[in-house]
């Protein structure tokens, strides 16, 4: 009987491989130093995530919605339907101030309902002011918000990190993406460059903007604007609970193939 023989490699060589295999992806144990453990929902996961160490004053953070296919969850304002996600940073250690940003949402059909939201894996970035910026920080969550696929269905998150002094972040590009598709703020003036509404009934305006993909309206409650997209232009059409206002102020987020902004505009 013959015995087949391979060849052996050296242990020393052998070793050195695996050093480099680890070093190219990073280790779970940096990983979890940048990110919590998933507080799991029925149909979708919430993690908050970091970007890093402090910079410019403040940290780089965000709050990572995950989902199970044919699953929502919403933007601040959904309209009609839907449920906004409520953060709540209170019980946060050494923090001065937690400014949330909302990335562009898509318009998505609800059983013949359009609502303002995301259908995919989203990250609400963070910057974290804090109160002494050299002592240690613990970011601290409450989230309320909806994941809604066949039924819709509240959940809730509490998760605590806190927020790494030193070290590179697994998470930093990720979080970067996220940031760049929040819509930049403009004032009122740089607005009327981009865009021009005029009335066109009671209640009612025309919006162009250029070559504007999407324009989502926020206004106070108990009021809303439902945005619809008439050849090349947007229709906005103000509605209320109570009596119908002659004018509001609103803020519109117009999204374009280049990215998104968002204005302040004067309905009257």
């Amino acid at each position: 009987m013959s015995i087949l023989k391979f060849p052996q490699r050296a242990p020393a060589v052998a070793l050195a491989a695996l050093i480099a295999a680890c070093a190219l992806s990073p280790s779970r144990a940096a990983s979890a130093e940048f990110a919590t453990a998933p507080a799991s929902g029925s149909v979708s996961q919430v993690r908050l995530l970091s970007a890093g160490p402090l910079a410019e004053g403040a940290y780089r953070a965000g709050v990572e919605i995950s989902l199970t296919p044919k699953t929502v969850t919403y933007w601040r304002q959904p309209g009609e339907a839907g449920s906004p996600p409520v953060f709540d940073f209170s019980k946060s250690v050494n923090v001065a101030k937690v400014e949330t940003q909302y990335p562009a949402p898509k318009r998505i059909d609800e059983a013949g309902t359009v609502v303002a939201g995301y259908d995919e894996t989203v990250i609400f970035p963070l910057k974290v002011t804090p109160k002494d910026p050299g002592a240690p920080v613990t970011l601290e969550m409450h989230l309320d918000y909806a994941a809604c696929g066949k039924i819709c269905l509240p959940a809730k998150a509490d998760l605590s990190l806190a927020l790494p002094q030193s070290g590179a972040s697994p998470f930093a590009v990720a979080i970067a993406a996220a940031e760049k598709r929040v819509p930049v703020r403009l004032g009122a003036a740089e607005a009327k460059k981009r865009f021009k509404l005029t009335k066109t009934g009671d209640g009612a305006w025309r919006l162009k903007a250029g070559a504007a993909q999407d324009v989502f309206a926020e206004v106070a409650e108990p009021l809303f604007i439902e945005s619809k997209r008439e050849g090349a232009d947007f229709a906005l059409t103000l509605f209320s609970t109570g009596e119908q206002p002659k004018s509001a102020d609103a803020t519109l987020t117009v999204v374009t193939d280049k990215g998104a902004f968002e204005a302040p505009v004067r309905l009257e």
